[in-house]
């Protein structure tokens, strides 16, 4: 692990917490929507390194949009998230449909504006919607270091022990002793929580929820280095020294992120 890497982590995540902690519901969902539009922006870069090209402003309005409305519905009586990811898909075509472009690529344009809605802010609304509940700012906390204790568990767990690839046509430097390093250091830290962060979940619930967000969040580590296999690019951006872009820092939460929130809906 590079010091660029270790100094970045060890000053976002403070930063991270306190942003989570302090900051009035609207604030907290504003970052999180200009979060949502750099990824987006990343994952049409990643698009057009193989030639696409995704109606980027468009994605990013209404991907915004529909974050903001997970915090503050705007139309309450039309079906909240689910009116905003209609509309997403009926706006987007229209767009296409009328844009000067060429009809050849079409469906790739339409295709990768959508996964831009759908797998960047939709997924990215859950880490809001879990802020919003009750105690929204502890479970939030908590998914933050469960998830940060997975990928540092891993890393020092693959380095020392790993010997079998976990995923290698993938990404080739995962390995199966790394999965359960992390697993276990996302157990403890689960754990950790369940006695001073987020009080009244057994040890046995934590112990089995951490290590359940650990694993969603893999897949979902796998699931972004899929798409930047397939761009052939290294990593999504370089907004953040040492550690790539925001789908790059965040690609286990929006996977591990709706996990705890309908968890936390029927527990």
């Amino acid at each position: 692990m590079s010091m660029t890497r270790v100094l970045t982590g060890a000053a976002l995540i403070p930063v991270l917490l306190v942003i989570v902690w302090y900051l009035p519901p609207m604030a907290f969902v504003a970052l999180a929507a200009a979060a949502a539009a750099v990824g987006q922006h990343e994952l049409s870069l990643m698009a057009r390194a193989r030639g696409h090209r995704p109606l980027t402003v468009t994605g990013v309005v209404l991907g915004t949009l529909l974050i903001l409305n997970i915090e503050r519905p705007l139309f309450p009586l039309l079906g909240g998230v689910f009116f905003w990811v209609t509309l997403s898909v009926l706006a987007v075509l229209t767009v296409r449909l009328f844009a000067r472009r060429p009809v050849e690529g079409a469906l790739e344009d339409v295709s990768f504006t959508l996964l831009g809605v759908l797998y960047v802010s939709l997924l990215f609304g859950f880490q809001v919607a879990i802020h919003a509940g009750a105690p929204g700012k502890r479970w939030l906390v908590f998914l933050y270091l469960v998830i940060w204790a997975a990928d540092s568990g891993a890393y020092y767990a693959g380095s020392a022990f790993g010997r079998r690839r976990l995923y290698e046509k993938i990404s080739p430097k995962k390995s199966v002793e790394g999965l359960i390093g992390g697993t276990i250091a996302s157990m403890i830290a689960a754990l950790l929580c369940s006695f001073w962060l987020v009080k009244g979940m057994g040890a046995a619930e934590a112990v089995v929820l951490g290590g359940a967000l650990a694993l969603v969040g893999t897949v979902g580590d796998l699931a972004e280095s899929l798409l930047k296999r397939s761009a052939g690019v290294k990593d999504s951006g370089t907004l953040i020294p040492g550690h790539g872009g925001v789908l790059d820092r965040m690609d286990s939460m929006l996977f591990a992120a709706p996990v705890l929130y309908y968890y936390l809906r029927m527990r």
